[in-house]
């Protein structure tokens, strides 16, 4: 008589469906390399090369890293190409070039009539030359990247239809949300323009109150939209 062995259930972390998307209970952030012009998770180097789905843009002003008081593009997308992990959506940053030729290439897209987040974002480091003091002051030259982007037309949808299917759970969304990297940020998103130059304006000056009311949340009083006087 044989005897059939039945596997015990076991369950801590869960894993995600078939044919769905992972959405991480903590995010995880992909960094751009603009020096070493490849994508990192932590200490983890994955390459340079990568095509994404794109689920989430936001616009955000801080500081991040060892850049200071930027505009920051965020990214929560699905790996499609390359060596970063599949079926798992993450998040990253971009800003500077990276920022505003993604920028261009949104609106390109959008201009011809079409929803750019229906297609496949494809960035890639591109190398510049510059100049930059080392530790001692001396002026030396530097290599650093940036990020290019284009743009394809999707053949598989298979993929918008699991990110559909993520974006519309509010478990899914309450997910999205990368405390750690904002931390030193504020979100722009249906900010009208003079709020968002008043508040550039704030952080240039350096006025550290203004950062501490961003960072616990509370309203901010930004100056009135100055008005323009035809000349």
């Amino acid at each position: 008589m044989t005897k059939t062995l039945e596997r015990s259930t076991f369950t801590v972390f869960g894993a995600k469906p078939k044919e769905a998307l992972l959405v991480p209970e903590i995010p995880i952030a992909v960094r751009n390399n603009c020096q070493a012009g490849q994508w990192t998770i932590g200490d983890t180097d994955y390459g340079s090369k990568c095509s994404m789905t794109i689920l989430k843009f936001s616009k955000f002003f801080g500081s991040l890293g060892q850049t200071q008081h930027t505009l920051w593009g965020q990214i929560w997308f699905i790996a499609e190409s390359g060596e970063l992990p599949k079926g798992v959506v993450m998040v990253t940053y971009v800003k500077s070039r990276g920022l505003s030729d993604f920028n261009r290439l949104v609106a390109s897209v959008q201009a011809q009539g079409v929803e750019p987040a229906t297609g496949i974002f494809v960035p890639e480091f591109t190398k510049h030359s510059g100049q930059k003091p080392d530790e001692n002051g001396v002026v030396k030259p530097i290599n650093y990247y940036s990020l290019k982007w284009s743009w394809q037309e999707r053949t598989d949808w298979s993929v918008i239809e699991q990110a559909a299917a993520v974006l519309s759970d509010p478990s899914n969304l309450s997910r999205m949300i990368d405390l750690e990297g904002t931390r030193k940020m504020v979100c722009l998103d249906n900010l009208p323009p003079h709020e968002i130059a008043c508040l550039m304006a704030a952080y240039a000056k350096g006025e550290e109150h203004s950062e501490l009311m961003l960072n616990s949340g509370q309203d901010v009083a930004l100056p009135p939209a100055l008005t323009q006087v035809s000349g």
